[in-house]
């Protein structure tokens, strides 16, 4: 389990001096790693709750406010405006374990760590215990949702006529699949009894509100958390086709109750709908663009590739490697930022890696040992998929540290990049950042 760190605290890049300037100039790993380091939490300022949540409103009721965390940066979420919530106040968080923020501990919340990304038993009786406390709230209520990345396996409430053990299977495959987040979580949506608008179904009359962490690619708000509190426009007719697509065997109470349209979910004409409203607080583009600003006053041309990236990890990292030796070769001091999610297809069940280090160690091989680039990739959860660590650093010569090109796509080939980046000493260790707005990567070029 990753221990709970309290986020770094730094000064404008403007501010800042020493290692910036010379991180081309050292061969030293640990140099590089720490001016790396450094910028990657820089760019997380902007998406940290206790930033992002500064001035975010919500209704004001006569009654009772119920307040319902759930996601990875559950715990800081609700501590950003815990000092500006009615005094009577209760609630529930959720958040996965070990990311639960050091010394938040207040007498009015009930706080439950669940696993991810595979749902557990824990998240269901979580699940059980939101849709209850909904069932109790009036028309002069609230129901204040915090959403944040990792909510839809933390709070598992699989639809009736489906049992937990189905859900953890079809999740399962989902994850081996490489099927991109939007289309997991429009499968997520037809199995659940809280997903897809369903949590705001069953707390009318009361209003909904939603203050979500966007770590959706495009920022659909329908999506994040798969949208509890949100009017669903998909079906079970695409839920369906998605399966069919990654070849993933539906269980038959599942696939019945889908071909039947027993499990369509609430959509925005539906009048129990009528009083849910929803907003972001922080997406993947302010991190990206407070990396921008980052390596601009560090003296890098920013080269901003899109905040949303999709798709193969490895050929993106191998597509990102190319710009980055097109670059190198024009002689341009430059940084190449990109975020959103990509994906990995699973060949390997006992392998050890997430997206970006199978990202960087494509990127890291198609470079060659080129001289003048550096870089990371990083989930900016402070957690690379299943696995301990962020993400990994990239630097000249990082390959033979791994045993030299051919043991380091081997490695690549059997799902093992987590290994291959452990056996250079070159893993980004963080710890629950306690935000989440997908990846960022950065390739500096000289």
């Amino acid at each position: 389990m990753a221990a709970s760190v309290t986020p770094k605290i730094f000064l404008t890049p403007a501010k800042q001096s020493g290692p910036y300037c010379a991180v081309h100039q050292t061969t030293n790993p640990d140099s590089i790693k720490a001016f790396l380091e450094d910028l990657y939490f820089q760019a997380l300022q902007p998406a940290l709750p206790a930033n992002a949540m500064r001035d975010v409103q919500w209704p004001q009721v006569t009654g009772r406010t119920y307040l319902l965390s759930i996601g990875k940066a559950a715990t800081q979420m609700a501590a950003a405006i815990l000092d500006r919530l009615p005094e009577n106040v209760e609630g529930l968080i959720v958040t996965r374990q070990g990311y639960v923020e050091p010394g938040f501990a207040p007498d009015n919340f009930e706080i439950v760590e669940a696993s991810h990304p595979v749902p557990d038993s824990l998240g269901a009786e979580a699940a059980q215990a939101a849709l209850q406390a909904a069932d109790t709230l009036g028309a002069d209520d609230l129901l204040l949702v915090l959403m944040s990345g990792g909510a839809s396996a933390l709070l598992p409430a699989p639809a009736d006529g489906i049992s937990l053990s189905e859900k953890q299977s079809v999740t399962r495959a989902l994850l081996r699949s490489g099927a991109p987040i939007g289309e997991m979580n429009m499968v997520r949506k037809h199995l659940s009894a809280i997903k897809g608008g369903r949590l705001a179904a069953r707390a009318w009359p009361a209003a909904t509100h939603m203050i979500a962490i966007s770590d959706i690619p495009g920022d659909d708000i329908g999506m994040i958390g798969s949208g509890p509190t949100v009017a669903d426009s998909s079906t079970c007719t695409e839920t369906l086709a998605i399966a069919a697509k990654y070849g993933i065997e539906l269980p038959p109470a599942i696939k019945t109750q889908l071909l039947s349209g027993a499990l369509e979910t609430p959509k925005a004409n539906d009048p129990k709908m009528q009083r849910s409203t929803a907003e972001l607080c922080a997406r993947p583009a302010d991190m990206c663009a407070a990396a921008v600003e980052a390596v601009r006053a560090m003296g890098y041309e920013p080269i901003m590739l899109g905040d949303a990236l999709e798709g193969d990890a490895l050929e993106l990292g191998r597509d990102h490697a190319a710009q980055a030796l097109e670059i190198t070769a024009n002689g341009r001091k430059a940084a190449l930022i990109s975020g959103g999610e990509a994906t990995v297809t699973l060949r390997n069940r006992d392998g050890r890696g997430g997206r970006c280090t199978a990202y960087l160690l494509a990127c890291a091989l198609a470079l060659q040992g080129e001289p003048d680039i550096c870089g990371f990739a990083a989930d900016s959860d402070g957690i690379d998929g299943s696995e301990d660590n962020a993400g990994a650093f990239l630097w000249p010569g990082i390959v033979d540290l791994m045993g030299g090109a051919e043991q380091a796509r081997a490695l690549l080939e059997q799902d093992n990049s987590y290994l291959a980046f452990e056996r250079a000493g070159a893993l980004l260790m963080t710890g629950p950042s306690g935000t989440n707005v997908n990846d960022l990567r950065v390739l500096l070029i000289r």
